[in-house]
């Protein structure tokens, strides 16, 4: 995944912290062709943020994760 910079779109794709995307400044066109040429270019890093991506979403954004993560805010509340 390549995202920007913008609001919670680092968090989500883990540019930041999980190394499961890359983050360019928002409206920043040559950062983006850049990171789009990179990821063309490099195979190896392709597969690893693949393979990167794919587990934080089946770590983080399935139906049963999110609703597990819903519940636990709920219960923090009461």
């Amino acid at each position: 995944v390549i995202g920007s910079d913008s609001g919670a779109i680092p968090g989500v794709i883990g540019g930041f912290t999980g190394g499961a995307g890359l983050v360019t400044p928002e409206g920043d066109v040559e950062a983006l062709t850049a990171a789009l040429r990179r990821v063309r270019a490099e195979p190896g890093l392709r597969a690893a943020l693949g393979a990167k991506g794919r587990a934080r979403v089946l770590a983080l954004f399935t139906h049963a994760e999110v609703a597990a993560a819903t519940v636990a805010v709920y219960r923090e509340m009461l």
